[in-house]
């Protein structure tokens, strides 16, 4: 079986800092080099709310991609018991920078949810990214 048919994987344990979104991202862009804009801002988001919204001082990411269906798989851990959940009025300001991570995950992913564990929760989606292959015009 080639190299290319197996899942890659990536598992982050990151500091909860401003720059964790931005290491995820760059372990999600060696797994997937190109193609995977939906997935790299849904990876961002995830982070960035657990750094945010959460008292973590870590977070965890796995990444996993499989390459037979394109799939890309997205877990976040922090340490937060709170039920991770969209405004459903949809009141973010149009002018705020944040309030909208989950509004976007829930948009984007093919599906998404989270697991509560007894050390905080996992945020999870799945997504199959758009593909760059035969869109050149």
């Amino acid at each position: 079986m080639p190299a290319s048919s197996q899942p890659s994987t990536a598992d982050l344990c990151l500091p909860a800092t401003p720059f964790a979104a931005c290491r995820a991202r760059r372990a999600l862009d060696a797994l997937i080099p190109e193609g995977c804009e939906d997935g790299r801002l849904l990876v961002s988001e995830a982070v960035a709310n657990a750094v945010e919204h959460t008292a973590t001082v870590q977070v965890h990411v796995l990444l996993r991609h499989e390459p037979g269906d394109r799939r890309l798989l997205c877990a976040v851990h922090d340490t937060s018991t709170t039920t991770p959940a969209t405004d459903p009025c949809g009141h973010a300001d149009p002018g705020a920078e944040s309030g909208r991570g989950l509004h976007l995950i829930d948009a984007l992913a093919d599906v998404w949810g989270y697991l509560p564990d007894d050390a905080g929760k996992w945020l999870w989606f799945s997504l199959t990214p758009e593909s760059t292959q035969g869109n050149a015009a």
